[in-house]
């Protein structure tokens, strides 16, 4: 994963250092789902839980903030949060950024970022809910808390206020009719919504639109495009008691015809590993059994 926007050093080392200190003017009691607030057109989306893969996410987290921030206050950070979801680039935006994270907020941490000088505040009304958002001066990162257990961070944080707001509604008034409940209801069914925001999985998840860098950092070797034309990658990193990672991927083309190449192609790349590549149908083939070690797994999502 690329470091593609530009606010993050600044921004999000910022946001989270008060780690969603921003309490609502008018709180909900009900739970919402942290990767239901993120949009539904994301390129990339990755779920991380923090437990048990703490060492992975202090380097994600670093990589996102700048090298300058110290490993003890990424720690702080990881140790308040259980389950990090990443939304990245919309076909609109490419560096569109946003991030939801699962954890408890403590009472320092709202005060912390009620009496400091680097955020503006404000009280933002969406649909029937009153939040208030605090805006970084100089990054312009907004970050909002609208649960007691929810953290929200993005460049502009309007469209994940109004999906949490509709969310919580929804489990109180049903409003079947909505053409945006229909396109929450048709996105929840999606196969990648069940992959990525799947809350009971201790593996870390991986969905990317095109992914042929992610796939070359893997294999540690070119690919051709003309071969390699994939619609989509979903990647699953079990961690492993050696402290390596197995990585299992599912592969989508955009061609009938491209993909006996491409089986052909990953055989003879991964033939000194115990993997497996195993062609489903036309159009889709998995790969499993790679073990990669943590710095290998970061070399892949583009962590340096």
């Amino acid at each position: 994963m690329k470091r593609t926007n530009c606010f993050l050093a600044a921004a999000i080392a910022s946001a989270l250092f008060f780690l969603a200190s921003c309490a609502t003017v008018m709180s909900s009691k009900v739970k919402v789902n942290a990767f239901d607030t993120l949009d539904s057109d994301s390129l990339v989306y990755l779920s991380v839980p923090v437990a048990v893969h703490s060492e992975l996410t202090n380097s994600l987290l670093k990589a996102m903030m700048g090298n300058d921030i110290s490993d003890k206050y990424i720690k702080n950070v990881t140790d308040s949060i259980d389950r990090v979801y990443i939304g990245i680039g919309s076909p609109s935006d490419r560096n569109r950024l946003q991030i939801a994270c699962d954890g408890t907020v403590s009472t320092s941490s709202k005060l912390a970022l009620a009496t400091s000088g680097y955020f503006t505040q404000k009280v933002q009304n969406v649909n029937a809910g009153v939040y208030q958002v605090f805006t970084e001066k100089q990054s312009g990162v907004q970050i909002c808390n609208p649960g007691s257990d929810l953290i929200l961070i993005s460049g502009d944080i309007t469209s994940q206020l109004k999906k949490y707001d509709a969310e919580a509604n929804s489990q109180i008034v049903s409003d079947a009719l909505s053409a945006e409940n229909m396109n929450a209801v048709e996105w929840k069914d999606s196969e990648t919504y069940k992959f990525v925001g799947d809350p009971q999985t201790n593996n870390v998840r991986l969905y990317m639109n095109r992914p042929l860098s992610f796939i070359t950092n893997l294999l540690g070797t070119s690919l051709s495009s003309s071969i390699f034309q994939l619609n989509y990658i979903e990647g699953d990193f079990e961690k492993l008691p050696s402290g390596k990672y197995s990585v299992s991927l599912n592969m989508e083309f955009s061609k009938d015809n491209l993909i006996g190449k491409a089986v052909a192609f990953l055989k003879v790349a991964l033939l000194m590993t115990d993997s497996k590549v195993v062609q489903n149908d036309e159009r889709h083939l998995s790969v499993t059994g790679i073990q990669v070690s943590l710095s290998q797994m970061k070399n892949m999502l583009g962590i340096h």
